[in-house]
């Protein structure tokens, strides 16, 4: 039985297809108040329980041999994560694979980094067999946060300077959990996981302007103009500045540093090439065509 906890996210979503697919047993990790059953395709078990109650995951965890532990951003997530690798310690979990950040395996000062650093470094003190999991950031936010975000004048704000970020596709991130929780010989290590290709913000505008059809560029903008648009949309502050030190983190990388290094773990792992932003933007149009 794998226990995956964040089943609703998309990693969590592809990542139980990929199991279901495999012939595993999945149980889901679901807050008490959500609908426990629907979000899930059948055969998948769930189970109340919560990161911020230990007693509820060592209950979730009971008959779990392996475990998929990933969260949303959030102020406490260091406690949460704690809290879940001491339950799958105490409850004899075999394995436990983490979905941490790229750029955690040392100190940095961005505030999402540095939360996944602690939680990294804990895990690794422990006598708990684990994987971690390091993506970068997901090509997925392009077009569920890029796009609609584009002004009438095809304007792109984002506050990322001349970095250059290895995307990478959720999917392919829960592909390679996925080899990781059902084949032997993964515990142990940590694994980065980016996309094909290091992009700066201007090659993500020049991509948008082929698959949109229309001309879209970028502006490298001030923090204090992107928190304040982000405010605008009623997002918590903690998160807002979280981000914005998310992406001072990458300008700090610059167009050659962590950011955009460019890994063969996704080929390594699944046999499979990693998703191209150009791809994605070709499925998300072809979806669009289909429901209008």
């Amino acid at each position: 039985m794998i226990l995956v906890i964040g089943g609703g996210s998309k990693i969590g979503t592809a990542l139980i297809g990929e199991l279901l697919g495999a012939g595993e047993e999945v149980r889901a990790l679901v807050r008490g108040s959500e609908n426990r059953g629907s979000a899930f395709p059948d055969g998948v078990q769930t189970v109340a329980g919560d990161l911020a109650d230990p007693a509820s995951l060592t209950a979730a965890m009971s008959g779990v041999e392996k475990v998929f532990l990933l969260s949303s951003p959030h102020r406490d997530c260091v406690q949460w994560h704690t809290n879940a690798i001491d339950a799958a310690r105490q409850t004899g979990v075999r394995l436990l694979v983490r979905s941490s950040i790229l750029g955690a395996d040392e100190h940095s000062e961005a505030e999402f980094i540095d939360a996944h650093t602690q939680i990294d470094a804990y895990l690794q003190s422990t006598d708990l067999p684990h994987v971690i999991l390091r993506p970068n950031l997901f090509l997925q936010n392009v077009p569920e946060s890029n796009i609609p975000a584009i002004g009438p004048d095809g304007a792109m704000y984002v506050d990322a300077g001349d970095a250059r970020i290895s995307m990478v596709d959720t999917r392919d991130v829960a592909a390679v959990a996925a080899v990781e929780l059902t084949e032997p010989g993964h515990a142990g290590n940590a694994y980065e996981v980016t996309g094909p290709e290091a992009l700066s913000y201007a090659d993500v505008a020049a991509a948008l302007s082929a698959a949109l059809g229309r001309e879209v560029h970028y502006v490298d903008a001030p923090d204090e103009a992107v928190a304040s648009a982000l405010a605008g949309f009623g997002l918590d502050q903690w998160f807002i500045a979280a981000l914005v030190g998310l992406y001072q983190d990458y300008r700090r990388s610059g167009p050659d540093g962590y950011a955009a290094q460019v890994t063969d773990t996704v080929k390594r792992l699944t046999g499979r090439e990693p998703r191209t932003l150009a791809g994605l933007l070709a499925e998300v149009a072809t979806a669009s065509a289909g429901s209008g």
